[in-house]
């Protein structure tokens, strides 16, 4: 596969998984709660998401 297609491809899968993240923590918490972690505390966003992405991300 190509660089830049392999680069497309992993940032489409990324995306996904960051839609399903906000999804998942609305679902668990209350809707908005993903975009008001994000604005709020970004740091904790991103870590959140990174253990998101490490436990589900084949």
């Amino acid at each position: 596969m190509l660089r830049g297609a392999s680069l497309i491809l992993h940032s489409k899968i990324s995306n996904n998984m960051v839609e399903q993240f906000i999804e998942l923590t609305d679902q668990i918490f209350w809707e908005g709660y993903a975009e008001q972690l994000a604005q709020d505390n970004p740091e904790q966003f991103l870590a959140e998401l990174g253990d998101f992405l490490n436990t589900y991300q084949y």
